[in-house]
């Protein structure tokens, strides 16, 4: 019979316990659950959000704004920049303490991704039509240093002076001759010009370029004595070609590092026939490069003013006939 009075102390406490946090605000703490049960950072901030709104003297509210208070500042300037975090920011808080703000952020951002997907469907043909010439643009380039390194290399090669044309390298004379247009010339002059078309980036758009490159060639009663390249700023339209960035006219800096990457291509042609090791010599301006090995003489020339030609020459060493003809005499 004891057992009765304690067993009814006993569940009267443990009711008197549960009935207090259902008599007490059953909303309240279903709200306050939710705020603890969260499992992602918005639906925390959300649910946090909604108790201290709709309880703000809950009993609960001390811990939660403890919470809150901080981490949706973090959560607002994390979200600035980035539209799937401001949405969700409205999604879970829309009526927070940067709500409005938010608001407007999206709108601006939203107005600046339709710009763009606008102006990007205004640029599409453009843009369309810029590759098909971006990769022509790429071909001819290609094809211009290719070549011109090639007749570099070629003329840096010859040592048939005092000999007719006829005795020239045949990959040369394959351009002189059977190439259009053909070799002209005129007394003891022989010259040939080849043509080259590219385009640079520049300004945000392609910009065409010609280049006409001329070899020619000076014979001594129909003997070869001096072949040479020339081209109104070749150099500057090489380093284009290979750079494929335009050079600004009238820009002393962006000239010199041009004449310094053009010049990366014509050294590794001419070390083919006249290798830097053994050939080397000081260059003094205008000439920006020299040769001097086996008798011959390698000079390259820049153009001093805009526009000026550049030139390439490849010539017998002076002095070396006249010490030839001096060796010849003395053995007769």
């Amino acid at each position: 019979m004891r057992a009765w009075p304690l067993l009814a102390l006993w569940l009267g406490v443990t009711s008197c316990a549960s009935t207090a946090r259902i008599t007490g605000d059953f909303g309240e703490y279903r709200r306050y659950r939710e705020y603890r049960v969260a499992t992602t950072v918005e639906a925390r901030l959300g649910a946090a959000e909604r108790y201290l709104r709709e309880y703000p003297e809950g009993s609960y509210r001390k811990e939660v704004r403890a919470w809150y208070t901080p981490a949706e500042r973090r959560y607002f300037k994390l979200a600035w920049d980035t539209l799937p975090r401001l949405r969700a920011y409205l999604d879970a808080m829309p009526r927070g303490p940067h709500a409005e703000a938010v608001a407007d952020r999206i709108t601006q951002l939203e107005s600046r991704t339709v710009f763009a997907a606008r102006r990007e469907q205004r640029m599409l043909g453009h843009a369309q039509d810029i590759e098909t010439r971006l990769s022509r643009a790429a071909d001819q380039r290609r094809g211009f240093v290719r070549e011109f390194s090639r007749l570099t290399e070629l003329l840096a090669a010859t040592r048939t002076f005092d000999e007719p044309t006829s005795e020239l390298d045949p990959a040369l004379l394959v351009r002189l001759r059977e190439r259009p247009p053909p070799l002209h010339c005129e007394g003891d002059q022989c010259r040939k010009v080849f043509s080259f078309s590219y385009a640079v980036p520049e300004d945000k758009s392609l910009t065409e370029r010609a280049i006409d490159v001329t070899l020619h060639i000076r014979l001594e009663r129909g003997l070869v004595q001096e072949l040479s390249l020339s081209g109104p700023e070749l150099l500057t339209r090489l380093a284009e070609a290979i750079t494929v960035r335009a050079v600004p006219p009238l820009n002393a800096q962006a000239s010199a590092e041009a004449l310094g990457q053009a010049l990366e291509i014509v050294t590794a042609s001419v070390d083919v026939g006249l290798p830097k090791e053994q050939c080397a010599v000081d260059a003094v301006s205008p000439v920006v490069l020299e040769r001097r090995c086996d008798g011959v003489r390698l000079l390259v020339v820049a153009g001093t003013e805009p526009g000026a030609p550049d030139r390439l020459l490849v010539q017998r060493q002076p002095g070396d006939r006249a010490k030839k003809g001096r060796l010849k005499g003395a053995g007769g």
